[in-house]
């Protein structure tokens, strides 16, 4: 990835050194003015002129350095490792005896430096970054701050350069589908797991192939007859549909501010990085890499998904299947904020007449209001299969201590999360 560059001004600054050569230049002239000895007259002249040499070195150190960052990443996830290559060219004849680069973009949330040694005129060093994703969004990769001196320290360069770029962060999430789903009864016996083989689905029509459609669910035989690819629909009295309603309201969220640490990346594996990040102590992050992990598992199950947000005004996506369904889901889930004002029992109020017993609905939710279990009831009793992620928030507070859950959700298919719980654990409301 190659990004255009823009130069801000430059700031000097005096350094350290730099006052202390003043104080040796004012000795200097105290003991001229008192010995009258041509020694000390010429040291002051040495001094005066490499405070002026320094001052017009660093000046012009940094004119011609240019940076370049590249990477072969243009979208990730949360807590995936970032890695990205900056160019450094000297294009001046003057040296760079030192240079610290640090990336003040919001892709490094601690501001990572690197220094580098002697860069000498016309040349370039490559240099690697590495950093772990921490938040998602749109993250602008910009912009990036080179610092430098002459060779005694006695004045400081500062440039920023900007550049144009964005890394899209889409949220931290787990396929859940490799992970066996025990098979449930419910209360009135029936058994509640969802049959998702190819073998068993009954093929209603089929229609002609289009981009994102699963590929277990080409249907050969009309594929062969008419030459080209078909894609075999199930019958609509067999089809099941899930709905992940996320609540986005700002009053039952919650989060705290943690320390961040420097981050130190040197021989490390990604693999194991990967599998190791934990989610941050906010409810409705965890929230959003629920809902994500939800959707992924159950579009790779073959499985319309759509998404109600209580946003203002309500977000809907249809629901539907394949690549393209979870690529506009995670889209959405990338940028949702929680700043609605709406409760979620005012979406599934909305969502209702959309719903019907061949529909699983899932609640993603802080909340346990009783207007809220009332109305998850009432749809119950329409035959709707109500399964509940009860995201517990006092556990994302300061001094928290686990305690019992409450059973006011005892009615619903359910599992309790708490901070420093992992995404595995959804396996259990499948």
């Amino acid at each position: 990835m190659k990004l255009f560059r823009g130069r801000l001004a430059q700031k000097i600054h005096p350094g350290r050194n730099f006052w202390g050569l003043l104080v040796i230049a004012g000795f200097l002239l105290l003991t001229r003015m008192l010995f009258d000895e041509s020694f000390f007259l010429n040291s002051l002249y040495v001094v005066v002129i490499y405070i002026v040499f320094a001052f017009i070195f660093t000046f012009f150190a940094l004119d011609h350095i240019s940076i370049e960052r590249r990477s072969r990443y243009h979208k990730r996830q949360v807590g995936d490792l970032y890695e990205e290559n900056l160019d450094i060219v000297n294009k001046s004849i003057l040296p760079a005896f030192w240079m610290q680069i640090r990336d003040c973009s919001d892709l490094n949330v601690t501001q990572s430096k690197r220094i580098i040694g002697y860069l000498g005129g016309r040349q370039s060093r490559i240099i690697r970054l590495s950093s772990i994703l921490q938040r998602r969004g749109n993250i602008a990769l910009s912009p990036i701050e080179i610092i430098t001196s002459d060779p005694l320290g006695c004045f400081y360069a500062i440039h920023q350069i900007r550049t144009e770029g964005s890394l899209i962060i889409l949220p931290y999430r787990v396929d859940l589908s490799a992970v066996s789903v025990r098979k449930r009864q419910n209360e009135e016996g029936r058994s509640s797991k969802i049959a998702i083989h190819q073998n068993s689905m009954i093929s209603g029509s089929v229609r002609e192939y289009l981009d994102g459609d699963p590929f277990n669910r080409i249907h050969w035989p009309t594929t062969a007859r008419r030459g080209n690819l078909h894609t075999k629909l199930p019958d609509e009295s067999e089809q099941k549909i899930v709905w992940l309603c996320l609540d986005c309201n700002k009053k039952v969220q919650t989060n705290r501010a943690v320390r961040v640490e420097e981050e130190q990346i040197d021989f490390l594996d990604a693999e194991k990085l990967h599998s190791s990040y934990a989610l941050p102590p906010d409810s409705f992050e965890a929230a959003v890499s629920i809902t994500g992990s939800l959707a992924t598992t159950w579009l790779k199950k073959g499985i319309a998904v759509g998404l109600a947000l209580n946003q203002q005004p309500f977000q809907l996506i249809s629901p539907g299947y394949g690549i393209r369904q979870q690529t506009e889901i995670l889209n959405l889930l990338t940028f949702i904020r929680a700043n609605s004002q709406h409760p979620l029992v005012a979406l599934l109020n909305n969502l209702s007449p959309q719903l019907n017993s061949s529909v699983i609905c899932f609640l993603v939710t802080p909340d346990d209001s009783g207007e809220l279990v009332q109305f998850a009831y009432q749809l119950k009793q329409r035959g709707i299969d109500i399964r509940i992620v009860a995201i517990n928030k006092a556990s994302f507070t300061s001094g928290y201590k686990r305690i019992p859950a409450n059973g006011i959700w005892g009615k619903f298919r359910k599992t309790d999360f708490e901070y420093g719980d992992s995404l595995n654990k959804l396996v259990d409301v499948l």
